[in-house]
Formats: structure tokens, C-alpha cells, sequence
């Protein structure tokens, strides 16, 4: 039977159960930079590597999503877009 919950960006995923028998192991290369990045925001946030990786691949699909639909995401302060973040085509 399989249950789902809904990860940090709202997105359905699968109990730990399930997703165990599904997983797929990656190597990942990085440049220094963008290591030390990551490793600083997982320690920011509390969480893992892993999570900031997995919260960063739901934020590039909804990107993609939304762009398809003619739409972008964007930091706002009240009612002012202050950046925008457009990906590489």
C-alpha cells in the first residue's frame, strides 16, 4: 500500500518504504565553490546535502513547469518583484 506525504516545497512523495526499493544512488562532481555552497546551506538550514539537492531539483521543475505556461519565479518584498530567476534555456 502506498501512502504519500508532501516534501518541503509542497510536492507529493512516497513514504521512506517505498522510495527505498526505488532509490538510485548518484556521484556527483563539484567545483570547490559550489561544494562549500551547499555544504553552507545545509548547515543554514538544518538539513542535509541531500535534501538542499532534492529541494533544488522540485524548485528547477516548478521553474521549468511555469515557464512552459509562459510564467517565472521571483523573489518578492510586499508587492515589489525584486529578482527574478530565470534558467538557462
Amino acid at each position: 500500500m502506498s501512502q504519500t506525504t508532501r516534501d518541503s516545497v509542497g510536492n507529493k512523495t512516497e513514504t521512506e518504504t517505498d522510495v527505498s526499493i526505488k532509490r538510485k544512488r548518484l556521484n556527483l562532481d563539484l567545483t570547490p565553490a559550489a561544494y562549500k555552497l551547499l555544504q553552507d546551506l545545509a548547515s543554514e538550514s538544518g538539513r542535509s546535502m541531500t535534501d538542499i539537492l532534492r529541494t533544488g531539483l522540485a524548485l528547477v521543475g516548478i521553474a521549468q513547469e511555469e515557464a512552459t505556461r509562459g510564467r517565472s519565479l521571483g523573489v518578492i518584498e510586499g508587492e515589489k518583484v525584486i529578482k527574478e530567476i530565470v534558467l538557462p534555456s
